[in-house]
């Protein structure tokens, strides 16, 4: 379906440097490319706000990005929206903008909100992550605003609606299918992936291996992902005598998380939030079981447990590791999740 619009300018605090960076933001990278290729037609724009660290405009698979190298620098921030209101003008000019889609609730929106009242232009903003919770300003200047606002789960949608009684309509991320390796034997039995924050909670993942080492002496977890509590996560792998058991592998690109995922016969995913959880979609289709806590797109099938409490996703996990009659690994799909970039299309077309 072609889009009556014919310029839509992304507005993001960070995107991926080049067309070689997998792993800036992945969900947003497939749906820019699955969206060029249906709205050959269409002209798209991106202004990244933060990241990449450059001022030099580039080309990312046919999409103009005009990064303006804030670099997360508190002291630039209002020198960075100066610049962004500036860029958006100075495209306006040149080119109309019939639709800015902003990601996060943050200065994005502040800006697209902004810019878009002035010029009487669509303004979409989805909401990504945490933005969703409390304490986030940005939310004002978009109560009793023209915007519209996509969440990316159900529960995403309810958290936004109890934190600030705003609706959104719910769009979920679609999955690119065809990236995904051949899926392989389980040689690794539990595997984490994501940023090693407090959000993600790897201090459970790592006492719940300790206590399956316990009945399960070879077991083999990895986790994939960088983050500012690595050290303590080594200390707490030291301290539990896991050094046989877990390895941090640290930061992969997107396709050898995927290789990984192909190799692996468990996500743990003890994380305590999420809006959508794209490694949910990549965990199913290279043919991995889950067992999550109910978080984002967080489903109850046959190959996904979801655990009120770390008891239950241990006894879960024991269950699963000593089943002789596991079955073989299949791709799933969520098919209810794949209509994302459809429902994007309406509202720019609305």
């Amino acid at each position: 379906m072609e889009t009556k619009t014919s310029h839509i300018v992304f507005l993001t605090p960070g995107f991926a440097k080049s067309e070689t960076d997998s792993t800036t933001i992945p969900a947003l990278q497939v749906y820019l490319k699955s969206l060029k290729l249906i709205l050959p037609n269409t002209q798209l724009t991106l202004i990244t706000f933060q990241f990449p660290f450059s001022n030099k405009p580039y080309k990312w698979h046919g999409i103009n990005v005009i990064p303006l190298n804030g670099k997360n620098e508190y002291l630039k921030k209002l020198w960075t929206w100066k610049k962004a209101l500036l860029a958006l003008n100075k495209i306006h000019l040149k080119n109309p903008i019939t639709t800015v889609h902003s990601f996060w609730i943050g200065e994005c929106s502040l800006i697209g909100s902004r810019f878009s009242k002035k010029h009487n232009i669509k303004h979409i903003t989805t909401v990504m992550g945490q933005d969703a919770n409390l304490n986030n300003s940005y939310v004002k200047p978009l109560k009793n605003s023209d915007t519209k606002i996509v969440t990316l789960s159900k529960n995403h949608n309810t958290t936004l609606f109890k934190h600030y009684k705003l609706d959104s309509v719910i769009i979920p991320w679609d999955l690119d299918s065809t990236t995904f390796p051949e899926l392989q034997e389980s040689t690794i039995d539990i595997l984490g992936v994501g940023s090693l924050n407090k959000v993600k909670n790897y201090s459970v993942f790592m006492t719940i291996i300790a206590n399956l080492v316990k009945t399960n002496p070879n077991l083999k977890a990895e986790i994939i992902g960088e983050g500012s509590l690595r050290v303590l996560l080594e200390k707490q792998i030291e301290f539990l005598k896991l050094k046989n058991n877990i390895t941090l592998i640290g930061q992969l690109p997107r396709q050898a998380v995927l290789k990984k995922m192909s190799q692996a016969k468990v996500l743990l995913h003890t994380s305590k939030y999420e809006s959508f959880g794209y490694v949910f979609l990549e965990a199913l289709y290279s043919g991995m079981q889950i067992v999550s806590f109910d978080v984002g797109i967080a489903q109850s099938i046959e190959t996904w447990r979801i655990c009120d409490f770390e008891k239950e996703m241990l006894e879960t996990l024991k269950n699963i590791l000593n089943d002789p009659k596991t079955p073989n690994k299949q791709r799933v799909s969520l098919n209810k999740y794949d209509s994302g970039i459809q429902s994007y299309l309406k509202l720019y077309n609305e």
